[in-house]
């Protein structure tokens, strides 16, 4: 039975056949340098030993439709980088891989047979899957992860860490090296109370009971149909705030529901600076479907001052807009195909944020910022969600999965976004690509957390114990997860 080879995930034995006797386990290329001595001393200095790539001749036999196969193959190995090269004797375990040379062919009749030169230009084979390792709490208390390398190479590490509360620093150490994400002293030049979310729903059943269903604000103040009715839906571990029936009207129709800011902790309502977070849902199951979901914060007099929302309006398109307005007035617009593998689907996290006249929109892994200074001082008083369809589209025809998952709001109450003493909100995720020596925050590259210094270090073949650090008023502590895969000579 031809052993089977998958390179950039196209199965080659549709096409050829590897020859009896092939291995692809080649031994590293090591390469000493030595110092030769000068004079009469005998011998050379060792100074250090390394590989270079690796190189793996694989020969192969075609039969049948030579010339097909061969044009099939031709095109499969035209690549401009390294792709995965995995063989069916070492399913766990995958090269880099690209091809080198030509592909010369010894052809008789309907046989030909030939070899394919594979280049592994960092000379190792990657395991197939990534490991994971969740810390907990060590006998003095410190958050720490045992990483375990049972490969044969020094691989990098990479992390996911979920904020359990707020929090405003990171730091993760092991004896190879350190990184810091944030400012230790944030807790010491701020007072936490300047940060404080004012409510937040993790279920439907929280929306319904904290919000006040049939009262709201509609982006632009429409004056939109508000007869519909709110339920839930069990997905995914969540229960999620669905639309339950549409209600009527000519225009857009549906539910909304309002919920009034409560007054912080020194009895005063309103909030100037703000951040409004929440996952939504919307994937549509079928191009005809229409529907709208959305988020406005009100202000005093029951004007919208931000609002973001998602609309499907087209019955011939599976295309659909996230649309971001400042007082009533659009100021962005994106469009997307929200099918099963968009950001949206199964909850994206999306951020409202207002620092001064400075909005933000986070969506989708970026940032939106607009200003207004008209809208400097001006405060938000009330959060309103809707779900709505269109004339007579009926329930029918709504998309698939509208929903919300958790919203909260909190409230800034400093000048400048770089003085919020909270750095990383709750439920936020903090994710180290240690391989590129990257920080994303809820997706979005943020580089700028990193401080001087710090080390992307790499674990060796062993055990490594790696600590994790984060602000004191984070209770409970972040959930940290490191990820390694590992590498074989």
């Amino acid at each position: 039975m031809s052993l089977s080879v998958k390179y950039n995930d196209v199965e080659l034995n549709q096409y050829i056949h590897v020859l009896k006797g092939f291995t692809p386990r080649m031994g590293a290329d090591w390469q000493p340098q030595v110092l030769e001595n000068s004079g009469k001393t005998k011998g050379s200095g060792f100074q250090y030993t390394t590989y270079k790539s690796k190189s793996i001749e694989m020969p192969f036999s075609i039969e049948g439709d030579i010339e097909t196969s061969y044009d099939m193959l031709e095109k499969i190995l035209n690549v401009e980088s390294p792709k995965p090269l995995v063989f069916s004797c070492t399913p766990e375990k995958m090269y880099y891989a690209i091809p080198s040379g030509t592909l010369n062919m010894e052809e008789v009749s309907y046989y030909g047979e030939g070899t394919i030169t594979w280049i592994i230009p960092d000379g190792v084979a990657h395991s197939a899957a990534e490991k994971s390792f969740t810390a907990a709490e060590n006998a003095d208390g410190i958050l720490e992860a045992t990483i375990i390398n049972n490969g044969t190479e020094e691989v990098p590490v990479s992390y996911n860490i979920t904020q359990n509360h707020e929090n405003g620093f990171l730091g993760i150490v092991s004896e190879y090296g350190a990184i810091q994400l944030g400012k230790i002293d944030e807790v010491d030049a701020v007072p936490a109370q300047k940060s404080e979310v004012l409510f937040r729903c993790d279920s439907a059943d929280e929306f319904l009971s904290v919000f006040t269903v049939g009262e709201g604000i509609f982006d632009k103040n429409q004056n939109y149909g508000r007869d519909g009715t709110f339920g839930s839906v069990s997905l995914n571990g969540r229960q999620w705030l669905a639309l339950n029936s549409v209600g009527t009207g000519s225009s857009w129709h549906g539910a909304i529901a309002k919920k009034d800011l409560p007054a912080d902790s020194s009895g005063v309502t309103g909030a100037k600076n703000f951040t409004c977070q929440y996952t939504m849902w919307f994937e549509t199951g079928k191009v005809p479907q229409t529907g709208a979901i959305e988020v406005v914060i009100g202000d005093s007099v029951g004007k919208q001052l931000a609002s973001m929302h998602i609309v499907k309006s087209s019955t011939n398109s599976n295309i659909c807009s996230a649309v971001f307005q400042v007082g009533s007035v659009e100021k962005g617009r994106v469009k997307y195909e929200p099918g099963y593998w968009s950001y949206t689907a199964k909850g994206g996290v999306i951020k409202i944020v207002k620092t001064g006249e400075r909005f933000e929109f986070h969506f989708n892994g970026k940032k939106y910022s607009y200003s207004d200074s008209s809208l400097k001082d001006k405060e938000a008083y009330s959060v309103s969600v809707s779900e709505i369809q269109y004339s007579n589209r009926g329930k029918g025809n709504l998309v698939t999965h509208m929903y919300f998952g958790y919203l909260y709001f909190q409230k800034d109450n400093v000048e400048y976004l770089k003085d919020i003493p909270n750095r990383y909100p709750e439920d936020s995720v903090v994710y180290v690509d240690g391989e590129a020596g990257k920080v994303y925050v809820d997706g979005i590259p943020s580089q700028q957390d990193e401080v001087k210094g710090s080390k992307y270090f790499k674990v060796p073949p062993g055990e490594t114990k790696v600590q994790f650090y984060y602000s004191d008023f984070s209770d409970p502590p972040p959930t940290a997860e490191a990820r390694i895969r590992e590498a074989f000579l």
